[in-house]
């Protein structure tokens, strides 16, 4: 046996005296698991380094989310409302048919939704007031509350994507709460988190604060079977958490049986609400809540809808992608064909994705080196990002200016 080897005592950090006061901090995680997972590498670091958080969403449902992630949850709507519910009664139901003009409209939805909140979110922060609001990138009640408030205002990027259509939408939503403030347009944010390799982040983007991708996503009881995998090939598959919401079905079943002609393994990552009937239609196929940070990087190859988080854990990783965005999302198609061109990624039509086609485009990302090293130069540009912890640092700084 070897001799132990004696560990010095370590010391605590000194403080200063701005770090011996609490800094609050209040997250505006948005609309969906994937952006509460975002916030969930920031929100620890800053509650590691002793300060408080609390996180909010603009869904109800998402509350058990975030409590999943171990984060307190603040309910800031009704129970039971659902967005579709809150869009309705905005009276915002027009659909437009270009992509373009439709993401200028999610900025009215998302801006509404948010807005909706704010008397909630007001009424918390006299009981709870922060000294800092974290938002997520279309969580626009975060600029208006922090105006309120007036304290900073830190905007956390979701995906590779720039928001700036739907920035355009929500301005014009919220035209007449802006000009309440004294503002003609959406307040600037004293810092903006930005989460795309450079490779990857658009021009416009430039200038903000990076910090490396860690995945964030809810966990389970781990099998064998998801960490490890066989001798040959494996291929993950997911199309996000709403399979069965909005009765996905049968466009999966069709994507993993046309993967399932190859001679690989095939994993799905669903919800547990979709996991049954998916088990029923796919005999041998294992499917069902695998947290994707496990998964992804026994996988040779990542088959998903564009999702900005699945795409964001793949590549940290270093696994090539085939990515299937639905063509009517400007979002969707435009983070797709920006991956690609790395060399990281095939994109394919929904209508290729349920054929041979994919089959045949996954073989390929298999077999061709230069996928996996494309996808692996990525993964280094992330890896070399600053941490969440060091933007945490950097948070508190922007507190104590502040203050």
């Amino acid at each position: 046996m070897a001799p132990a080897v004696l560990v010095g005592k370590l010391e605590p950090t000194p403080a200063i005296p701005w770090e011996d006061d609490l800094v609050k901090v209040l997250n505006l995680a948005g609309v969906a698991p994937s952006t509460v997972f975002s916030h969930v590498p920031l929100a620890n670091a800053l509650r590691n380094a002793g300060h408080q958080v609390m996180t909010t969403a603009s869904v109800d449902e998402l509350a058990d989310t975030i409590a999943g992630v171990g984060l307190s949850a603040v309910r800031t709507t009704a129970p039971g409302v659902t967005p579709r519910q809150v869009i309705a009664e905005s009276g915002l139901t027009h659909v437009p048919e270009v992509p373009e003009d439709r993401e200028v409209m999610a900025g009215r939805w998302y801006a509404h939704m948010e807005y909706v909140t704010l008397d909630a979110l007001l009424a918390f922060s006299k009981d709870w007031r922060p000294d800092v609001i974290v938002s997520g990138v279309t969580a626009y009640a975060g600029p208006l509350l922090a105006a309120h408030l007036g304290v900073p205002y830190v905007r956390h990027a979701w995906d590779i994507h720039s928001p700036r259509l739907m920035d355009r939408g929500a301005e014009d939503q919220l035209r007449d709460q802006l000009k309440e403030l004294g503002l003609d347009r959406l307040p600037e944010p004293a810092m903006t988190i930005e989460i795309a390799p450079p490779s990857l982040l658009p021009a416009d983007l430039a200038g903000g604060q990076p910090m490396r991708w860690i995945p964030g996503n809810s966990q389970s009881v781990v099998e064998p079977w998801m960490y490890q995998k066989g001798a040959g090939t494996r291929i993950g598959v997911t199309i996000g958490t709403g399979v069965a919401n909005y009765n996905q079905y049968d466009f999966l079943q069709a994507v993993v049986e046309q993967v399932a002609t190859l001679d690989a393994e095939v994993v799905v990552a669903v919800t547990e609400d979709a996991a049954p009937e998916l088990r029923e239609r796919l005999k041998n196929v294992r499917a069902g809540w695998i947290p994707l940070d496990v998964v992804a990087p026994t996988c040779d190859v990542l088959v998903h809808q564009t999702g900005g988080s699945t795409m964001m854990t793949g590549l940290s990783f270093g696994v090539p992608q085939v990515v299937i965005p639905d063509p009517n999302l400007y979002r969707a198609g435009e983070m797709a064909r920006r991956l690609a061109e790395t060399g990281a990624a095939v994109v394919l039509s929904p209508e290729e994705a349920a054929s041979e086609v994919i089959a045949k485009t996954c073989g390929e990302l298999v077999t061709d080196p230069a996928y996996r090293a494309a996808a692996g130069g990525l993964a280094r540009e992330i890896a070399a990002l600053p941490s969440p912890n060091e933007v945490a640092l950097r948070i508190e700084r922007l507190v104590q200016e502040a203050s």
